[in-house]
């Protein structure tokens, strides 16, 4: 390999570092020790708004953050990964507590060139419902 090829694979390489960097991740911030449930699938967790929008009785699984850059992420796919890290838990649907942006043009400008500091934020309660499981069945499954 010659000094142009190893230039262009490590330019590879590091431009795939910045946008595996850039990406929406979720965090679980406290969980309910009295619930162990069976992984679902992300398709089978609904979004709810606020409380009172949930259709069904409910028991809290987890507390969950996401965040994501700004300039590369965009609210669903914050949502996404908070969606698909209440799967891991067995939840099926989330709670937003809150979904927002910092939104100083000087903190987006500099993480368009590199820094880390424009995000989007996420807050959602994992919720598990009893009474959906036909819902969850058919999502992760097809029937």
């Amino acid at each position: 390999m010659n000094g142009r090829d190893s230039a262009r694979v490590m330019s590879a390489i590091i431009v795939a570092c910045a946008l595996g960097a850039c990406a929406a991740h979720a965090h679980v911030v406290a969980r309910n020790p009295a619930l162990t449930l069976a992984p679902t699938c992300s398709d089978a967790v609904a979004a709810y708004g606020s409380r009172d929008k949930v259709p069904y009785d409910y028991y809290e699984v987890a507390l969950i953050t996401g965040e994501g850059n700004s300039v590369y992420t965009g609210n669903g796919d914050v949502l996404k990964s908070v969606r698909k890290q209440a799967a891991s838990l067995g939840a099926n649907g989330v709670v937003i507590d809150s979904l927002h942006v910092t939104r100083s043009t000087v903190k987006i400008l500099g993480a368009a060139v590199g820094g880390n500091d424009a995000e989007r934020k996420a807050s959602a309660i994992a919720i598990w419902m009893p009474s959906d499981t036909a819902r969850v069945r058919e999502a992760c499954h097809g029937g």
